[in-house]
Parts: structure tokens; C-alpha cells; sequence
């Protein structure tokens, strides 16, 4: 399974910015977020063995970048942290183990994640993972995936899914509800529009989710994170129909 590398991520959103102005917003947010990630992330490089806690030295550039963003809840909730290692390795440990719970406080997981992220994707991509095809949680870390994906495969394609926290991929089952694991098709209606011809909804009318689904086969050049934000009209409309994203974006979550 390819990993998308951080100046793919980042050079993928700024094409998407310019082609698509009803998502530039936070596409703008995602690249300035995803460059200070990346910063963290190179200082792991050749290093095997990382604390978590080493992801704090980063916090002056993180407190930079959210003066950066104008975000009032992003503000605050930096404010309340302080300087502060002990709280911070709390929150950190905190988003960690949270996996598929919906936090509490978005602004702090917000913050917690763009720490969280270069760490996990990290540490997780020197692991070697076999994974069930029905398992709904990464292989790696634990926590719910992001989107799922199809790529081509024997004159068809192959269902994965991605994770949230680490990016870690693995194959999954074509026909499943990765939240209730719902198996039988006449539950699992899929929704596409035309103007975003690289994603589409994947519904189940048992629990009423539904998770964004990348088609490689349509667009080669979709990356999950990136397209994920780009496609936001698709999680508008499965909204309007009564449908709860199983797993909420934290570019989305509503200010506190």
C-alpha cells in the first residue's frame, strides 16, 4: 500500500485550491497545518526508538502557527495549556488512546493531533501489519479509519481502508459497514455526484454512517487526506440524509 508523503499531501491541496474555491478555505488550513507537520515529522528520521514527549519541543511552532490560523478556539485552548509539559503529555496521551471516540473538546484534539500525526505515522510505518480483512480499526494503532479506498486490481479494484491517525493502509472486506459490520449490499447504498468524480459515499442504512471513499480507478492523483477535505459537499449532502460520518474530520469539528 503506497504512503502518501507529506510534500504530496501538501502539493496535492495546493492544486486542489486552485481548482476547487468552495473548499479553499480549509484546503488553505490543511497545507499550513500540514507543513508544520512535516517539520516534526523530519526530526524523526534515522531515530528508532521516540518518546511521545519529544513531539513538545515543537511548541512554540505550534503556537506560531495557530496565531497564524486566527482561530479563536485554537487560541484559547493553547492559552489553557500554557506552557506546561505535564498537560501536555496528559492531552497527548489522552488523544492516543482515544481511538474511536468523539472528543470531547475539538479544539484540544485539534492541537493534540497536529503533534500526534507525525508521530504515529512514524513510529507505525516500521511495522510490518497483517491485518483480518474485517477488522474496522487500524492494524497498527488502533484508532478508526479515515476514509476507505479503491484501487485497481485483477480488472476490478480492492477495498482498503485508511487510517485517521497514522495514515497506515490495509485491505478490508469490498461489502462492510465499518462501523456495525453490516455485510448484506441492500444495506449499503453508495452515493456519488458527478462533479467529484474521485469520491463517493459509502451509506449503511442499519446504523445510519456512512464513511468517504476514494476511487483511485477515477482519479489516480486523489490523495485520502487531501481529497477527504476537497469532497466536504459530499459529507453536506449525506448529512441532509440523515447519515453520521463514522469517523468526524478534525478540520470540521464545530468551535467551542
Amino acid at each position: 500500500m503506497k504512503t502518501y508523503t507529506w510534500d504530496e499531501r501538501i502539493a496535492r491541496a495546493e492544486k486542489l485550491i486552485q481548482q476547487q474555491p468552495a473548499t479553499r478555505q480549509v484546503l488553505d488550513v490543511y497545507v499550513k497545518a500540514t507543513r508544520f507537520q512535516k517539520k516534526v515529522g523530519e526530526t524523526f528520521q534515522g531515530n528508532e526508538h521516540i518518546d511521545i514527549r519529544s513531539v513538545l519541543k515543537f511548541l512554540p511552532e505550534l503556537k506560531a502557527l495557530v496565531v497564524e490560523l486566527k482561530s479563536e478556539p485554537l487560541q484559547k485552548a493553547f492559552d489553557a495549556l500554557g506552557g506546561d509539559q505535564e498537560r501536555w503529555t496528559d492531552l497527548l496521551m489522552e488523544h492516543w488512546e482515544q481511538h474511536d471516540e468523539e472528543p470531547a473538546r475539538p479544539a484540544d484534539a485539534f492541537l493534540a493531533c497536529l503533534l500526534i500525526q507525525p508521530y504515529a505515522q512514524h513510529m507505525m510505518s516500521r511495522m510490518s501489519v497483517q491485518a483480518d480483512a474485517a477488522l474496522p480499526q487500524c492494524p497498527a494503532c488502533g484508532n478508526p479509519p479515515q476514509v476507505s479506498m479503491l484501487r485497481e486490481f485483477n480488472n476490478g479494484a480492492k477495498r482498503s481502508l485508511v487510517c485517521v491517525m497514522c495514515a497506515t493502509e490495509w485491505e478490508t472486506l469490498r461489502v462492510l459497514c465499518v462501523n456495525c459490520s453490516e455485510e448484506n449490499k441492500d444495506k449499503l447504498p453508495v452515493f456519488s455526484a458527478e462533479e467529484f468524480p474521485q469520491a463517493r459515499i459509502e451509506a449503511c442504512e442499519s446504523c445510519k454512517t456512512y464513511i468517504k471513499c476514494l476511487d483511485l480507478t477515477k482519479d489516480g492523483n486523489a490523495v485520502p487526506q487531501v481529497d477527504d477535505l476537497a469532497t466536504l459537499p459530499l459529507d453536506l449532502w449525506a448529512h441532509e440524509q440523515g447519515y453520521e460520518r463514522q469517523q468526524p474530520s478534525l478540520y470540521l469539528m464545530p468551535a467551542e
